[in-house]
């Protein structure tokens, strides 16, 4: 038994472990980014609510925090975004424009309604009052993998539909400034759906799984690689 190693299979084992070592690290991070942001939410979830109009906005570290919000809700303009799953079942999820006393906007997420047996038809989102005192959490806008070309745009009529939320164009559609947040609607408040918040759809124990298993490749790969040299060495005696 000789080791002989051999260039080609060399040059290719550097790249392929080099490539799964990466992804099992990439799955780390990607396993803290995920337990930081549920010990955010844990260390802010029995804050008292703060009044919005008391908040810098720009700042992006504001998620999860909770807030008290008045003003007149926008009835006949409100949004929908599409393709939101739950329990198995695809429907959006109705953002409500809160007209504030500067004359800016933020958006409410009064939670998920489901989508009926046919998609031109929309779901009757019509709320109770018009003007709004309501307690919920400050969070990012929902996001999706790959944002394809028009995901963002709005469609016409109202309620208006769409994938993502692009503040500007929103703003630009409602005729006043929207602010960078949406409000998740507190599940006691009235005139809000189902409000099941979920901080994310995977959590980081299963970031972690895979990346033991890229890790696993790793080592099965390095191992491969020994086995095939060996038996060239063996082969050329």
């Amino acid at each position: 038994m000789q080791f002989k190693a051999n260039l080609f299979l060399t040059v290719l084992a550097i790249l392929v472990l080099a490539l799964l070592v990466n992804l099992g690290y990439w799955q780390l991070n990607r396993a803290q980014e995920k337990q930081d942001i549920l010990d955010l939410q844990s260390s802010r979830m029995d804050l008292k609510p703060v009044g919005l109009l008391g908040l810098e906005l720009a700042d992006k570290n504001l998620r999860y925090l909770p807030i008290s919000v008045s003003g007149q809700i926008d009835m006949n303009r409100q949004i929908l975004i599409d393709n939101q799953v739950r329990h198995g079942r695809a429907g959006y999820f109705v953002l409500a424009p809160i007209v504030l006393t500067s004359g800016e906007a933020i958006l409410v997420n009064r939670g998920w309604v489901p989508l009926g047996f046919d998609r031109s038809v929309l779901p009757d989102i019509a709320a109770a009052s018009k003007f709004v005192s309501m307690v919920g959490k400050l969070d990012h806008f929902p996001s999706v993998g790959i944002k394809l070309d028009g995901a963002d745009e709005l469609s016409a009529g109202w309620p208006a539909v769409t994938q993502v939320v692009d503040v500007k164009k929103v703003s630009h559609r409602l005729g006043y400034n929207v602010l960078p947040y949406q409000v998740l609607l507190n599940g006691d408040e009235p005139d809000g759906y189902d409000r099941e918040w979920v901080p994310m759809k995977m959590g980081p124990e299963k970031h972690h799984g895979y990346a033991f298993q890229w890790f696993a490749l790793a080592t099965a790969w390095v191992v491969i690689y020994f086995v095939l040299t060996i038996k060239v060495g063996i082969k050329r005696e």
